[in-house]
This record gives C-alpha cells, sequence and structure tokens, in this order.
C-alpha cells in the first residue's frame, strides 16, 4: 500500500470565470455520484459495484468523514446536464493527523472526460465557496504516488502538511 501525503492550501475568492457548467451536489445525485465514482477508479477501489459505491457516497452526505458541506461540494455537468465529475468536501476530517480545516474526502472525473481541467476548475469553485464562508484553508489526503493529483495540487498552491508543523 502506498502512503498518502495530506496536502494544505489557502482558500482565495475566484478570479477568473470558470469554464465548466456545475452546481453544489445534492442527495438525490447519489445514485450518478456512485455510478461516477465506481467507474472512476480501478475495479474495488470504490466497492465491488455501484451500488457499493452510491452508499460510500451517501456516507459522505451523512457525515461518516465529518460534517457535510454541501455549498462546497460541486459536480461539474455536461452538455447534457448529466454529472461528469464530483467534489465532496467536510467541514473537519474525521481522520486523526489531519488539519482543523475543512477536507476535500472526494474528487474524481469520468474516465471519458479526464484532461480536460474539470478537477481543477472543481477545486477552484470549492476553494472559493470555502473563502465566501468564513473558511481560510482547505486540506485533502492523496496517494504520494498519484503524480496527476499531486501536479493538480501543487499547481494550486497546495503544499505539504504535517501534524507536527501545525503546532507551532
Amino acid at each position: 500500500m502506498t502512503n498518502m501525503v495530506t496536502l494544505i492550501a489557502r482558500t482565495a475568492p475566484l478570479e477568473r470565470e470558470l469554464k465548466m457548467k456545475s452546481r453544489t451536489t445534492t442527495e438525490a445525485d447519489v445514485p450518478r455520484l456512485g455510478e461516477l465514482y465506481f467507474s472512476a477508479y480501478e475495479p474495488g477501489f470504490a466497492g465491488s459495484n455501484s451500488s457499493e459505491a452510491a452508499a460510500a457516497v451517501d456516507a459522505v452526505f451523512k457525515g461518516k468523514y465529518g460534517s457535510f458541506l454541501p455549498d462546497a461540494s460541486h459536480v461539474a455537468l455536461d452538455e447534457n446536464g448529466e454529472i461528469i465529475a464530483a467534489i465532496m468536501v467536510v467541514e473537519r476530517s474525521t481522520t486523526a493527523n489531519t488539519p482543523e480545516a475543512p477536507f476535500i474526502v472526494e474528487l474524481f472525473t469520468a474516465h471519458n472526460h479526464r484532461r480536460q481541467g474539470l478537477a481543477e476548475q472543481l477545486v477552484l469553485a470549492s476553494m472559493d465557496a470555502l473563502f465566501n464562508a468564513g473558511f481560510k484553508e482547505v486540506a485533502l489526503r492523496v496517494h504520494e504516488d498519484n503524480s496527476a493529483a499531486l501536479a493538480l495540487y501543487l499547481s494550486l498552491d497546495f503544499s505539504r502538511w504535517s501534524a507536527d508543523e501545525d503546532e507551532d
């Protein structure tokens, strides 16, 4: 198993208009988010089928990983209004040794819509919503060998966080 890296960034208002069509998530999205979550990852990562993946997504809404922040959690939509990417944010992670800040618990994109900047735009939309709600930072965890995700987050001014540094 690979190690996880915790990253943190300052929230900020949007400096440019986003190119994607998006909206905040609702519980009505759970079945579609489950399908998307299941198909976005390697087999077994999000469960053995889309129903299990939907149950995992529903657990985020229900607060299993922290108090869900619907205003900071968005979905990207295609030209037909179908969900093609999503970001899910909680007020603070329930995982030990994480920053006391809003936490991105999931960010996923449909395979056929990758490399279009949707993940970046979702993170920016979330950071804007968090900034406007008065939150100063946002954090997340990513596998240290996920070079594409690390490149994305570093390009958005995320930096490595450790519990030792936060005690200052």
